[in-house]
């Protein structure tokens, strides 16, 4: 008979004994991690989310990833340089949130900030060795899926319900805040409609006292995933992963593939010498008819699909090759290295291209977004060739640091503003005939200053202020156009974006011009209906 059953004389019941769930032994410092953990994500959700990933977005990137690098450091732990330069570049990328309104970079920058942070948490509390190129991703989501997401019960269990007597009361004031919140959606209503001083002193602190409520459980459920990652880490060992015990693939069929691969590379390189190489003489290859824009079009795109396929072919190739002592076949290697050099080929003519579409027609967040990631590119494939012969490369690190300085340069600098300078300067000093006023007007807050200075342009004022107008009508500056079927006016915008978590420089300073254009300008607005609009037996016409 089994020791621990208990069998009940007279009865064929067993008795197991229960076992008490898994719980985290917390200690004071616990407590402290999970209560910033708490109020930083409230933070995130309603400045950093809801403030339009601006400002409050940066604050809340900086908080986190000093509050788990606080909780998590101890004295033991080594400091390891690309996780340090990980963590540095992080910080450098939030930055896009304020210094910069352009949506693709600070799209790309949450990304690369969330990537680059989880590498800096994991080598502070994992010693994961990084022997293949994979194992940084590997390192990075298997904390994750092994230890942070199963522990997310075990973590609030912990806090609000565990052994301490401390524990059982914060459940216990948990449970008292849930039960109320279904009646303070109710009560709370009620009484800002009885009285307005209480209606005024709800509005001066919360605003929308629903979205505000929402915002703040929104913030409490990240702070649950947040006290999970750390709580988890920090408690538990994280379980050695299994080896594979795959041998891998037999160098003649890897070689024979790269030879057909290298071959048709080769022939497509000798038919296509004049299309290749006319970019670099700065005109357009003959009996070509498509336009300057095409021509660049179509040669980043044949680098993104050919760039693609050649990049997984030689990361698989290393991977997945049977190697003789460590180290793989000479044939392989020159196969591996033409793939690469022709790439890099592909990727310098199609960057060229890109730089005479720019001299033809001025820059735009596409042309100069493109060129960025063709450089990066072109660097991550350099660290390739230099993988194919020295094995300690790590090609994954390279392309991580490549993208983070990029986004660094287009956050800091940002690069809407950048492109605005370029484009004004390039019509000034006659680099070219014309500018787009549109282009300038799609480029948001940074393009504003350009506009106005054009709008004294006596060639370009109309098509200036045209988008001038624009911007007031459909952005979310203080001051907005509001038009009435016969005419329109300046009125101030009652949701303009404003807060702390909202501040954006570039959205500030275009406020501001916009205002004093405003000021000084104020009879543009029937100028620029009157040749927007006509009105024929009452029929709406839009002209423009």
């Amino acid at each position: 008979m089994n020791d621990n059953n208990v069998v009940n004389p007279g009865f064929n019941t067993v008795y197991v004994p229960y076992n008490k769930p898994e719980r985290f032994e917390l200690v004071k410092r616990d407590y402290i991690f999970s209560a910033f953990a708490f109020i930083i994500s409230v933070i995130t959700a309603v400045l950093g989310i809801w403030g339009g990933f601006r400002i409050g977005m940066t604050l809340s990137v900086i908080f986190i990833i000093t509050m788990l690098t606080v909780y998590f450091k101890s004295g033991k732990a080594k400091v390891k340089l690309f996780p340090l330069c990980c963590a540095i570049f992080a910080v450098a990328v939030c930055l896009s949130f304020t210094l910069t309104t352009n949506s693709r970079v600070r799209f790309f920058s949450f990304i690369f900030v969330t990537i680059l942070s989880l590498i800096w948490f994991t080598s502070l509390i994992s010693e994961q060795k990084e022997e293949r190129d994979l194992d940084l991703i590997t390192n990075i989501l298997y904390p994750i899926y092994e230890l942070a997401i199963p522990g997310i019960s075990v973590s609030v269990a912990s806090i609000f319900s565990g052994d301490g007597d401390k524990n059982k009361k914060l459940g216990k004031a948990l449970i008292g805040c849930l039960i109320s919140l279904p009646f303070l959606f109710v009560i709370i209503p009620l009484l800002i409609s009885s009285d307005e001083a209480f209606s005024g002193m709800v509005g001066l602190f919360f605003g929308n006292i629903v979205s505000t409520v929402f915002k703040i459980v929104a913030g409490a459920v990240i702070s649950i995933f947040i006290i999970s990652y750390g709580l988890s880490l920090k408690k538990k060992v994280l379980p050695e992963r299994k080896k594979s015990n795959f041998a891998g693939v037999e160098g003649i069929t890897v070689g024979v593939f790269l030879s057909v691969i290298s071959l048709c590379y080769l022939s497509y390189l000798f038919s296509q010498l004049a299309y290749f190489f006319s970019a670099f003489s700065g005109f357009l290859p003959e009996n070509y008819e498509f336009s300057v824009s095409d021509y660049a079009r179509r040669g980043f795109f044949e680098m993104s699909v050919i760039a693609a396929m050649n990049f997984l072919i030689i990361f698989i190739v290393l991977i997945l090759t049977k190697k003789r002592d460590g180290k793989l076949h000479a044939g392989i290697k020159a196969l591996c290295t033409f793939i690469a050099v022709f790439t890099l080929l592909i990727i310098s003519t199609a960057l060229s291209k890109m730089v005479l579409y720019i001299k033809s027609l001025g820059m735009t967040e596409l042309r100069v977004g493109t060129s960025g990631f063709m450089i990066a590119l072109g660097i991550i494939f350099i660290s390739l060739i230099v993988r194919i012969y020295i094995s300690k490369v790590r090609v994954i690190r390279t392309a991580l640091i490549s993208f983070a300085v990029v986004l660094t340069l287009f956050g800091c600098f940002n690069i809407n503003s950048v492109i605005g300078e370029y484009n004004y300067n390039a019509y000034k000093n006659g680099w070219t005939e014309t500018i787009d006023t549109r282009a300038l007007y799609y480029l948001g807050p940074e393009g504003i200053p350009y506009l106005i200075k054009l709008s004294e342009d006596k060639d370009m004022s109309f098509e200036a202020e045209s988008m001038i107008y624009d911007a007031l009508l459909y952005g979310n500056y203080e001051y907005r156009i509001v038009e009435t079927g016969k005419g329109c006016s300046i009125e101030r915008n009652e949701n303009s974006i404003k807060g702390l978590g909202s501040y954006s420089y570039p959205f500030m300073r275009a406020e501001k011009m916009l205002n004093e254009f405003i000021e000084n300008n104020g009879d543009f607005l029937s100028e620029q209906w009157k040749h927007r609009y006509s009105y024929d037996n009452e029929v709406y016409y839009t002209i423009r």
